[in-house]
């Protein structure tokens, strides 16, 4: 599956998200390369169901060794997250070329206030809630990664507009 095939999958089971990281950044107009497609979900039982689903009816699986339901079983992700450490939960099609959607499990802005301030970028018929600028900076911020300090640079130029 490509990119913008995840986000149809996403739209057509009415999943509630917001994109995240690489793809959000690039999507507000920062020339940047990603594999991978990171959401953040609205973790209620109805959301996690039509997304667990629809990647099932895709033949996505999670790209570590456990079941795709596992994703609906707060207390699990919860001992992940605490004993090893896991920040997403991937999952990618059969083919080995296939993008990688990884599902925050503890993002550093809630659900609640990335949806609230998401701008919706419309990409063909699809249109696609993304985080802000001033969220994605938040959950770049102290991450230790050189691509994200990168990111925080760029989406900082964003925010100040064309110089003059």
């Amino acid at each position: 599956m490509t990119l913008l095939q995840m986000i149809e999958m996403l739209s057509d089971a009415k999943v509630d998200y917001v994109v995240v990281g690489g793809l959000a950044v690039a999507l507000h107009g920062y020339q940047r390369v990603t594999m991978d497609v990171d959401v953040v979900l609205a973790m209620t039982p109805d959301n996690l169901r039509a997304f667990i689903n629809s990647c099932k009816a895709y033949g996505l699986q999670p790209v570590i060794p456990v079941d795709i339901d596992s994703l609906a079983d707060p207390r699990l992700l919860e001992q992940w997250f605490q004993e090893k450490g896991m920040l997403a939960f991937g999952l990618r099609g059969p083919e080995t070329t296939s993008t990688v959607i990884d599902v925050l499990i503890k993002p550093r802005v809630s659900f609640t206030d990335l949806k609230r301030d998401a701008t919706i970028i419309g990409v063909g018929n699809l249109n696609i809630p993304i985080a802000s600028i001033d969220h994605l900076i938040a959950m770049k911020t102290d991450t230790g990664r050189s691509k994200d300090a990168l990111d925080i640079e760029e989406l900082k130029k964003l925010q100040e507009g064309p110089s003059t």
